[in-house]
């Protein structure tokens, strides 16, 4: 089976907790402590040291007296960094130490190699070792169950993603439909993003092309997914046919690189802005959604 095609945004981590303590719960079969919420935290994991440690996302957890009885790293690797092997074990006893609680170290991995290296222990020494909770493509649950879509639509997003085999199939459409019908406006924006960008050509033009069966022979949420579709495909034309199309496809490029927290230099969003070669402006969209710096952007 592939790997996730497309850099995982960490919104689908920091905008809802429920995400990664899910995939803790289905996933490692980590029984989960009692608890009266969970939100993320800070993922400032700098102690007193000249070197700052930042990770991905920082998932807390803490019953009814505000006492955290669980912290979780989030971190998404794309690929093996030797770098990591010394730097998540001051991640695990920093945030140990904050918050004078168990802490888990969750690593969620495009494939199932780096996974393996993932989550392969890390001796300390004599007295100790961390073992990170790696996660590959395979071993997240396919959902197809709305319910369960709408409790945590981001863990349906990346159920249809990293399952493209089996997106086709309504159920599975049903499912991401209900979980993004309990999400606002912008937030379903850039997610669609990533889901378009990530499945299958094949899917995504069956999505596009004229449904032949009746109306009443397709479920609502099969139309919502449809109309979600159409309005993240024509949000930007819509206003590029009255200013220009390259224009509303460089727009296009600039909200998914700003969405993505990676930074714009002027002379990389001058040359977005005044590139008038739509071919060129379509294939930088697709880069926008997977590149870890704008100068990616153009390197061929």
């Amino acid at each position: 089976m592939p790997g996730i095609a497309h850099e995982i945004p960490l919104e689908l981590i920091r905008n809802r907790p429920e995400t990664a303590l899910e995939l803790l719960r289905r996933v490692k079969r980590i029984e989960l402590p009692r608890f009266a919420a969970a939100r993320v935290e800070s993922g400032d994991c700098t102690q007193l040291s000249p070197i700052e440690f930042r990770a991905d996302s920082v998932v807390v957890v803490r019953d009814e007296t505000g006492t955290a009885v669980l912290a979780v790293i989030v971190e998404v690797q794309q690929g093996r960094d030797a770098g990591k092997r010394f730097s998540w074990p001051v991640y695990v006893t920093t945030l140990r130490s904050q918050h004078k609680c168990d802490t888990a170290l969750l690593v969620i991995c495009p494939d199932r190699a780096t996974a393996r290296w993932c989550g392969r222990t890390i001796r300390l020494g004599p007295s100790g070792a961390i073992t990170p909770l790696a996660i590959d493509p395979d071993q997240i649950p396919l959902i197809t169950d709305p319910d369960q879509a709408r409790l945590c639509p981001e863990l349906a997003l990346l159920s249809a993603v990293t399952h493209p085999d089996e997106v086709d199939d309504e159920k599975v459409l049903n499912a991401v439909a209900a979980g993004l019908a309990t999400l606002d406006e912008d937030r379903v924006r850039v997610y669609m993003n990533y889901v378009i960008s990530s499945l299958r050509p094949v899917t995504t033009k069956g999505m596009e092309e004229p449904v032949t069966t009746t109306q009443d022979d397709r479920s609502d949420l099969a139309d919502k997914l449809v109309d979600y579709f159409f309005h993240w495909k024509n949000e930007g034309r819509a206003e590029g046919r009255a200013e220009g199309e390259a224009e509303g496809e460089a727009k296009a490029i600039l909200l998914i690189l700003e969405t993505r927290g990676l930074r714009i230099s002027d002379d990389a969003r001058e040359r977005i802005q005044t590139c008038q070669d739509t071919g060129q402006l379509e294939t930088w969209i697709r880069k926008a959604a997977v590149i870890t710096s704008t100068d990616e952007l153009f390197t061929e």
